[in-house]
């Protein structure tokens, strides 16, 4: 099928600068409460402090993995009861920025939304507690997240010390992804949640986001690269819908953020939450084929190709177990695959493998003893979280 885009040029900025200073330098700024005043009525969140701004960038932080031990976090929505909520974890690290989810307190319903400095252990408060913040995402000194305002879900993004929500039309939105400048995500074009989605790209600065596909059915859980955009696409689907349905059927899709093109990558069966993060040319995804276990994520494939070429042609790089819930999804970040495998009749474990699979898949050690939360990876680091039995949920830092 033909993806209707609209005719307006993108202008990719190019690969965000993961481990510059421009981050600590926002945070720096932020912490000095120099922060702008929130754009279209939505809240800002000022952070404490005072004192003056500096004059220039100061150095980059240096962190290592075990600067991320011990941030007690909280489950949000990859914890649930219900068996098909999975995605993001709530916490994301980018250089040495970790964005996460912290532990309720007494008489919330969730946690807040906070970015730490790895290198200096300095917090900002992002989001509070009664927004339900969650799925955070991070690319430099640009964060995104999911909330809930006067109870419809919207995607906030703050950059430069200053918050915003995403507009766009749609009723509303969610599963939000960043890179550089720009965002990637989910809008509902209705109240329903079962009902017709599109993908939008928002570029920081514009007035709102734009619909960059479209078709019957659903098109959800978009990723986002410096040259790409990848999506799901259920049109073929019988509902045109993700559920849990042993007849689902979903082709990925990459669109091309120059050309404004779109490809599909046709498959048999289900293929579906893509992953831009292993180079310029490579997308990985999960797949179901052809049976598809209920609940889906308790068995799949993750497969991984190269996005000029054809789909036949991916190749499978791990068949992954989860034995019940939390279904978090793996990580795909620079050289490496990362995913919790969780068998039926073993201990949870951390798993690697390199993206261009020249190796088999290796076990992380020193993790088998705690139930783990699926990973999220910078270039350096990996966090994820871990829980012994019961202990409270805390994240652990491992080096790549």
């Amino acid at each position: 099928m033909v993806f209707p885009i609209l005719p307006r040029p993108c202008h990719p900025r190019g690969p965000s600068p993961r481990r510059g200073w421009s981050g600590r330098f926002a945070l720096a700024l932020l912490v000095a409460g120099c922060s702008p005043a929130a754009v279209d009525g939505s809240p800002a969140h000022p952070p404490d402090g005072g004192g003056g701004a500096p004059t220039e960038p100061p150095p980059p932080a240096a962190c290592d993995a075990s600067a991320a031990d011990g941030v007690a976090v909280f489950a949000s929505d990859v914890d649930t009861g219900a068996p098909q909520a999975p995605g993001a974890p709530p916490y994301a690290i980018d250089g040495c920025w970790l964005a996460y989810v912290a532990a309720r307190e007494a008489g919330d319903a969730s946690g807040a939304l906070r970015l730490r400095d790895l290198g200096t252990g300095e917090e900002l408060l992002l989001a509070p507690a009664a927004e339900t913040p969650r799925r955070p995402a991070l690319a430099g000194d640009v964060v995104v997240w999911e909330a809930t305002d006067s109870g419809t879900r919207v995607v906030r993004v703050r950059r430069g010390g200053q918050t915003q929500t995403i507009r766009g039309p749609f009723d509303h939105a969610g599963e939000p992804r960043v890179e550089g400048d720009a965002v990637v995500l989910t809008g509902w074009l209705t109240a329903d949640e079962s009902g017709d989605t599109d993908v939008f790209l928002y570029e920081i600065g514009e007035e709102e986001a734009v619909q960059i596909a479209s078709g019957p059915g659903q098109q959800r859980f978009p990723d986002i690269s410096a040259t790409h955009v990848a999506f799901a696409d259920f049109s073929e689907d019988p509902d045109g819908r993700f559920d849990e349905d042993a007849r689902d059927l979903a082709d990925i899709v990459v669109y091309d953020r120059r050309t404004r093109r779109a490809t599909r990558r046709s498959r048999e069966g289900k293929q579906s939450f893509p992953m831009l993060g292993a180079g310029e040319r490579g997308v990985a995804y999960l797949e179901w084929a052809p049976f598809h276990p209920e609940p889906k994520f308790e068995q799949f494939d993750l497969r991984i190709g190269d996005i000029t070429a054809p789909a036949d042609g991916d190749a499978l790089a791990a068949s992954i177990e989860q034995s019940g819930r939390p279904y978090v999804l793996p990580e795909v970040r620079g050289e490496l695959i990362e995913w919790v495998e969780r068998p039926a009749d073993g201990n949870a474990s951390l798993r690697r493998r390199p993206a261009d699979l020249s190796a088999p898949a290796v076990e992380v050690p020193g993790l088998s003893a705690f139930e783990l939360f699926g990973p999220s990876a910078s270039a350096t680091i990996t966090v994820l979280a871990a829980r012994s039995p019961g202990g409270e949920l805390e994240l652990r830092g491992v080096a790549r």
